[in-house]
C-alpha cells in the first residue's frame, strides 16, 4: 500500500509505503517541514538526529538510540555535465518494524524498492524484503553494485590517458590527469567510512532488529566496500604513476627545447661577435679597406659557425 502525505513546494513531502511486517517512509526533499512530519509519525526520534537530516552534509556515522539506529552514509554519483564524482547523503532511521530514508533527489535503488512495495515487482522479491534489516541489505547491496560502473569509468579514463600520453603532452592532458586524480580522491573520501559503519551495524543491530540469518549477508556488504576500496587504491597508484610519467616527459621535452635553443645561440653568437668587432672602425683594423674585405669577413664568420656546429654535433647537442 502506498500513501502520499501533504505536498510541499509542489513535491510530495514524504512517501509512506506500508507492508504487513514494516513501514517505509521516504523523504526525497529534506526540509524543516519534513522533519516535523517525521517527528509527528515517530515521536521518539531525537531532535539532534532530525537536525542532522538537514543540510549541510554530515560525516558518516552510526548511532544507537535505544528504539532505533540512526545511520548517515555518503554515496557517489557521476555528474555527467562536469565529468566528476559527486557525493550524496543518505540518512537512515531503522527500527524493528520501520525504516526511514532521507535524501536529496532520486536514488535508483530506492526507486526499485518503491516499485517492489507498490507490487510492481514479483511477489518473491517482496517476500525477500519483508523486514527492515532485509530492506536495508537489499538497498545497500544495490548502491554498492552501482559503484562498480563508476570504477570502470575511472579505470577507462586512466587507460585513455596512458595511451595518449606520448602523443598529446599538452595542457589538456594535465587537466585531464588532474580531473581523474580529483575523482579518485573524492571517491575514496566518500567510501572511506563505509566498512567501519557496516561493521558497527553488524555488532549492534541484533540488539534492536530482527537480524536472524542476516549476518553473512551484511558481511558480503563489507566485502563489497573492501573490494571498492582496493580498486580505488589501485587506481590511485596508477594515476600517480601516469602523472609522474607525464611530468618526466614534459621535463625531458623542456630540456630538449632548452638544449636546442642554447645550440642556436652558440651558432649565432660568432656572427654577432664578428659584426661587432668590424663595426668598431678602429685605425689599423685588419682586412678593413682591403679589396674583397666583406667576403673575407663573411668567410670568417661562416667558418666559425661551421666549426661551432661541428663541435655541438660531436657533443650530440644537435
Amino acid at each position: 500500500m502506498h500513501e502520499k502525505m501533504p505536498k510541499y513546494d509542489g513535491q510530495p513531502l514524504l512517501d509512506v509505503y506500508r507492508h504487513p511486517e514494516m513501514t517505509w517512509v521516504d523523504v526525497r526533499k529534506p526540509s524543516a517541514e519534513a522533519s516535523a512530519k517525521l517527528k509527528e509519525l515517530f515521536p521518539f526520534f531525537l531532535e539532534m538526529d532530525l537536525r542532522d537530516c538537514l543540510p549541510p552534509y554530515q560525516r558518516p556515522k552510526l548511532l544507537e538510540r535505544g528504539q532505533y539506529l540512526f545511520m548517515v552514509m555518503l554515496f557517489p554519483y557521476f555528474d555527467r555535465d562536469k565529468r566528476a564524482i559527486r557525493s550524496t547523503e543518505l540518512d537512515i532511521f531503522i527500527g524493528p518494524n520501520f525504516i526511514v530514508t532521507n535524501h536529496f533527489g532520486v536514488l535508483p535503488p530506492l526507486q526499485s524498492m518503491a516499485e517492489l512495495f507498490r507490487g510492481d515487482r514479483s511477489v518473491t522479491m517482496a517476500q525477500e524484503v519483508e523486514r527492515p534489516a532485509d530492506w536495508l541489505h537489499a538497498m545497500l547491496n544495490q548502491l554498492y553494485i552501482g559503484c562498480f560502473p563508476m570504477l570502470t569509468h575511472v579505470s577507462n579514463d586512466i587507460n585513455t590517458l596512458e595511451s595518449r600520453m606520448f602523443t598529446d603532452a599538452q595542457n589538456s592532458s594535465v587537466k585531464e590527469i588532474l580531473r581523474v586524480k580529483s575523482n579518485i580522491v573524492d571517491f575514496r573520501r566518500i567510501m572511506q567510512a563505509h566498512k567501519h559503519v557496516l561493521e558497527k551495524f553488524i555488532a549492534v543491530a541484533p540488539r534492536i532488529l530482527h537480524f536472524q540469518d542476516l549476518h553473512v549477508y551484511y558481511e558480503d556488504l563489507v566485502g563489497h566496500t573492501q573490494e571498492i576500496w582496493d580498486f580505488l587504491d589501485n587506481d590511485r597508484n596508477t594515476i600517480d604513476a601516469v602523472y609522474e610519467s607525464y611530468l618526466s616527459l614534459v621535463t625531458y621535452e623542456t630540456g630538449q627545447a632548452t638544449k636546442t635553443l642554447t645550440a642556436l645561440a652558440f651558432i649565432v653568437f660568432p656572427m654577432n661577435l664578428a659584426a661587432a668587432i668590424f663595426s668598431m672602425r678602429a685605425e689599423n683594423m685588419p682586412l678593413l679597406g682591403v679589396p674583397g674585405d666583406f667576403w673575407f669577413m663573411l668567410g670568417i664568420v661562416f667558418l666559425v659557425m661551421v666549426a661551432t656546429m661541428g663541435y655541438l654535433k660531436s657533443r650530440k647537442w644537435l
